[in-house]
């Protein structure tokens, strides 16, 4: 297996100056120090059974999926407060300027927001609108934001309320995107497809969809077929089905693939090369992202050295920047 080392990460960081990150989940980029305040400030309890120092990074990989996901269980319960939303959203896009990042498209769920704060599904998205624009203006990088539902029985009717608040809202520019995650052994309400399809000809949304990354080919076909997906969200298990390869080069589809958590999930076992060739190979457009940055204690320039020690070159992450604007659902870039 070929492993990231630290002469890789720093050649990436050396030669590369501009970067574009476009699969990056904002909760999974909150530096663990701001999740201290914050959880201070709004005296937050810790889960029963969940230790900080173990459970809120993951640095090794994991054992399952699941496994992998244990810090989300603090991750949802904060910020309560307005303020404590400006100060997260300070930290992402202060650590996303550390790595050179130009512009993001910031994914997040917004609806666990309206709980937390007790306010409207319109106000949490003005709220985290605001938020994360104050940040990456007084950061200097431009940035776009993706609306996540998760797979699962509300699925469609979580779909309907952010759609709706993005029509209070008057149909915000920042929003450029849907994404669906979550579970892929989940069944999803069966309208929701033909909901995202909707939405994508109605308001020109980009389509995203985590697909393939806990090895279920069929997951990644019909995020193409069913949900017309823009780009691919892992998309691991495609490197095994040369059909699916080729099907995701004719239509020009989009993986965009994120190293360091490849690993750290099991989606790539330690034992099989990364399928990052395989995309390659085939003619796959691919772009390398972070995904959840602050709990691997790593960066986009980490995952961009962990791409070269899987046998990409500096001439590609080089090649990054451009990559990343081409299949951006973000409009305007230069």
């Amino acid at each position: 297996m070929a492993a990231p080392n630290d002469a890789d990460d720093g050649e990436a960081q050396a030669h590369v100056h501009d970067r574009g990150e476009l699969h990056v989940h904002m909760n999974g980029a909150i530096p663990v120090s701001t999740i201290r305040e914050i959880m201070a400030d709004e005296a937050t309890s810790l889960p029963a059974g969940f230790d900080f120092g173990r459970d809120m990074t993951r640095l090794a990989a994991c054992k399952s999926l699941a496994e992998y996901l244990t810090p989300w269980q603090v991750l949802r319960l904060f910020p309560k407060k307005r303020a404590n939303l400006d100060r997260l959203a300070h930290a992402v896009l202060a650590s996303l300027a550390e790595n050179a990042v130009r512009f993001v498209e910031l994914r997040s769920s917004v609806l666990y927001l309206t709980g937390l704060q007790s306010c409207t599904p319109a106000q949490a998205l003005e709220r985290l609108i605001e938020s994360t624009g104050s940040a990456a203006q007084h950061h200097g990088i431009r940035r776009g934001l993706i609306l996540t539902v998760t797979r699962g029985d509300y699925g469609a009717s979580n779909l309907a309320t952010l759609l709706q608040a993005y029509e209070d809202l008057g149909r915000p520019k920042d929003v450029v995107g849907l994404d669906l995650a979550g579970d892929e052994e989940m069944p999803y309400p069966a309208e929701l497809p033909a909901m995202i399809r909707k939405a994508k000809d109605r308001y020109g949304f980009g389509i995203t969809i985590h697909a393939g990354e806990t090895g279920r080919v069929e997951n990644v076909r019909a995020a193409v077929d069913l949900f017309l997906a823009d780009r691919i969200g892992h998309g691991t298990a495609a490197g095994k089905d040369p059909d699916l390869l080729n099907l995701l080069s004719a239509k020009g589809v989009c993986v965009e693939v994120c190293p360091i958590s490849n690993r750290l999930t099991g989606a790539v076992p330690r034992d099989e090369a990364h399928p990052l060739q395989e995309f390659r190979r085939h003619g796959v457009p691919f772009v390398i992202c972070s995904d959840n940055p602050a709990i691997h204690q790593r960066g986009l320039a980490d995952d961009q050295g962990a791409a070269m020690a899987e046998g990409l070159s500096i001439c590609d992450m080089q090649q990054q920047y451009e990559v990343a604007k081409r299949f951006s659902f973000m409009e305007g870039l230069t």
